[in-house]
């Protein structure tokens, strides 16, 4: 058996793992909050993304976990076109009464 020998963290395609957000995926929630906030009927004192998964597609899916303030949280599943699309993301998902301690998940 060959011990030198990695496998990959997921499969190409499949979702990677949950990792700390960062300002790209931070402007990409920023760029669907006003539609998150209009479809979920949620008054929000904050929009910060705190984790995030992604998965590769024609394109990327994030499914990101956004404190909303207070011990308020909800999931999002936000689709990014590829940029010679020319395509703004768009929200495709959402999951609210989340908590800070629930998992980041492909839905």
């Amino acid at each position: 058996m060959n011990t030198n020998h990695k496998e990959p963290p997921y499969l190409p395609g499949g979702v990677g793992p949950e990792q700390p957000t960062n300002p790209e995926v931070q402007a990409v929630c920023d760029s669907i909050k006003a539609d998150f906030l209009k479809r979920s009927g949620v008054n929000a004192e904050k929009f910060k993304a705190v984790k995030y998964k992604s998965q590769t597609v024609a394109g990327m899916n994030y499914f990101v976990k956004v404190w909303l303030g207070g011990n308020q949280y909800c999931h999002l599943r936000i689709y990014k076109p590829m940029p010679h699309t020319g395509e703004k993301p768009r929200l495709e998902k959402y999951q609210i009464g989340k908590t800070e301690h629930d998992a980041v998940t492909q839905f």
